[in-house]
């Protein structure tokens, strides 16, 4: 075989990075990627099906290695622009991998392409009980391009006879994709043209009903993409409801500006420095997915808790809760209220844990109110003790005492039998500051505000969803607004705990220092009394 561009990828591929190392090697059965522009996301696809197809399907009674892949995108346009083209690029259509016979490569333009490859390697055979012996064998493997368009996805995918699956740039294919092409595989080949002692080496699967054994045939699908924003449905199927979906493997690659960034050798770091200034800055939306390869928002106004880091503070598993430790506390009230209950752990971590949200099509009053957050202490926390509860302090107007009439939260406190206190002030500025300093870190692995993955109206809201309102963020108002939604009561709930909690001082203090250590000298600094006078010295 020749040295070409082709040879290299697969006999002197390198992993851009451990992210994507991991990405290839995983076995599935849903793969998927995802980093910022330029992180070798696309070529490791690609040799991950070169090399699950070298190293991991069986051996058929030929004595070749025949699989057969579905590459697919939304259009063939974009298959012919992103997928094919990368294909292509590593395997030529006369290139040394493609197979000698005629029509080993087909198709074209706006219409669906197969590509077969064949290459050698080196693969162990069945000797004996317990003895195997290494031989070169050959691997045919059969890629098809194809572009869903206007088609209805089950006569589509219907026709597909296939090893596994590939979706390039997957967040723009409809949700149902990767579940129905994953149906398609383990199709080819037929187990009947297996060698049967393939079983030994991957395994054998007793069906139940049947009593009948079959080869555990490797069975994957894979897919890479930028970021979108977070309604789409990699979003909720990774960040959002990943307990619903067991099946499948995200894998997400470090920003294009970190010191761990992946692919440098293709992308350096002074084009994603640039491309950031292009897009408006660190926290612009563009710059959030393509540059630093985070989930961002589709927002009208601009997000308030920028600061805020999904792959630290959210967990990737539910939250304990600890009986020894005290909890607390933050409710916003109102037509929709909201409370958000946590804890703070020894280390001075504060952990997010549950939150009640009433519905956003339905007034909710102070009574019932009480009664969705006594469902939830009784379920989590029976018999712990709460150690503060605070709430906006307007929540304590409007009653006519007169007449005997409670206010909101004297109603809600009655119920829970739970006193509960009104923040220093209801000023944005400092409620904010309160939220902020626990986007920080407390090491260099241990954040200081952890987040349960049920939390979803909290975790969206952090993310993108409490925003300032389009004419505050064009600074058309003297005054910050606040986007009200659904997302934004829970936010406020939070504030007014960790508010609460932290104090005005201690918010102040930290807005003073700005950041800076606390035995760092202040700017205005205490000058000592002193008898000293450089004239007499």
């Amino acid at each position: 075989m020749g040295q070409g561009l082709g040879f290299d990828l697969i006999r002197h591929y390198r992993f851009p990075g451990p992210v994507a190392e991991r990405y290839v090697r995983s076995m599935g059965p849903l793969d998927f990627i995802r980093g910022p522009w330029g992180s070798g996301k696309t070529v490791a696809s690609i040799f991950k099906i070169v090399r699950h197809s070298a190293v991991d399907f069986p051996i058929c009674k030929d004595g070749v290695v025949h699989v057969r892949w579905a590459a697919v995108r939304d259009t063939y346009r974009e298959m012919a622009k992103t997928a094919l083209a990368s294909w292509l690029e590593a395997f030529p259509k006369g290139g040394p991998y493609t197979a000698s016979e005629s029509g080993a490569f087909t198709g074209g333009i706006d219409r669906p392409v197969t590509h077969i490859l064949e290459w050698d390697v080196l693969r162990s055979w069945y000797i004996a009980k317990g003895q195997w012996e290494k031989r070169i064998t050959k691997v045919r493997a059969e890629m098809q391009f194809g572009a869903i368009g206007e088609q209805n996805l089950d006569s589509f995918f219907k026709g597909y006879e296939i090893s596994g699956g590939w979706l390039n740039e997957c967040d723009l294919i409809h949700e149902d994709a990767p579940g129905l092409l994953y149906g398609r595989t383990g199709r080819y080949p037929p187990e009947s043209e297996m060698m049967e002692w393939e079983g030994d080496r991957l395994g054998w699967i007793t069906d139940p009903d049947s009593g009948r054994q079959s080869i555990n045939v490797p069975r994957i699908v894979c897919g890479d993409f930028n970021p979108p924003d977070e309604t789409n449905w990699t979003y909720v199927r990774e960040i959002e409801e990943p307990e619903k979906w067991p099946g499948y493997n995200f894998f997400s690659q470090p920003s294009g500006l970190s010191p761990q960034a992946e692919n440098r050798v293709g992308k350096a770091r002074h084009k994603y420095e640039e491309e950031e200034r292009q897009f408006g800055g660190p926290d612009a939306p563009d710059a959030r997915r393509n540059v630093h390869g985070m989930y961002a928002p589709k927002a009208s106004g601009t997000v308030i808790f920028s600061r805020f880091n999904i792959q630290k503070s959210r967990s990737d598993q539910p939250l304990q809760i600890v009986p020894e430790l005290p909890f607390y506390l933050g409710m916003d009230a109102g037509g929709r209220p909201a409370c958000g209950i946590g804890q703070f752990m020894p280390t001075g971590q504060f952990r997010a844990q549950r939150e009640v949200v009433s519905r956003p099509d339905t007034v909710t009053g102070p009574a019932r109110f009480a009664e969705m957050i006594m469902e939830v202490l009784l379920k989590d926390y029976r018999g712990m003790r709460c150690a503060g509860a605070w709430a906006d302090p307007s929540s304590w107007y409007g009653a006519d005492k007169v007449r005997g009439e409670l206010a909101w939260v004297e109603t809600v406190q009655l119920a829970l039998q739970i006193p509960i206190s009104p923040t220093a002030s209801n000023d944005l500025g400092s409620r904010f500051e309160a939220v902020d300093w626990y986007l920080g870190d407390i090491d260099a692995n241990t954040p200081r505000l952890l987040v349960d993955p049920l939390c979803k109206y909290t975790i969206r809201g952090f993310v993108s969803q409490y925003q300032l309102t389009k004419h505050s963020t064009l600074a058309k108002t003297d005054s910050l607004e606040i986007e009200k939604n659904e997302y934004s009561h829970i936010m406020e709930a939070w504030q007014y705990l960790l508010f609460g909690y932290r104090g005005p001082s201690a918010v102040k203090k930290t807005a003073a220092q700005m950041g800076r250590p606390a035995n760092v000298v202040p700017i205005r600094s205490v000058t000592a009394r002193s008898n000293f006078d450089v004239f007499k010295s």
